[in-house]
């Protein structure tokens, strides 16, 4: 098993901690959206990486960087994960919700007014433009 290999069970594992009733069979998208965002820290934002490590095709991981960088959680050189880390434990909250942003279930945008981002269901977000 090479380096990659390993890594990419590390990063399944890690998610499989995450949520034991989290299963690819059940709920793939779920669970290939978050393999993504587990994995970009390690491949970074792009494509062509993240598809040849994570095995899933980049026209999955495509719509997933697109809504990432859109919610300003990536950019096209950098992952943006500190908010994942509360004293030095994994946000399982944060983390989901980054999920639901990448699946395009949730919007991401910064509200001036607030100085803050401010979360949104995609379908009653009326504040987005």
């Amino acid at each position: 098993m090479n380096f990659v290999d390993t890594a990419v069970e590390v990063v399944k594992g890690l998610l499989t901690e995450l949520d034991l009733n989290l299963a690819i069979e059940e709920r793939p998208e779920l669970y290939n959206t978050a393999l993504v965002l587990l994995s970009a820290p390690i491949c970074g934002p792009d494509t062509t990486r993240l598809a040849a490590f994570t095995g899933l095709p980049c026209s999955f991981i495509a719509p997933v960087r697109r809504r990432m960088i859109q919610a300003e959680l990536w950019t096209d050189t950098e992952v943006l994960c500190d908010q994942w880390v509360a004293q030095g434990v994994l946000c399982q909250s944060c983390f989901w919700l980054d999920v639901l942003v990448a699946q395009g279930l949730i919007i991401r945008t910064w509200d001036e007014e607030e100085g803050q981002y401010c979360y949104g269901y995609v379908d009653y977000a009326t504040w987005v433009n």
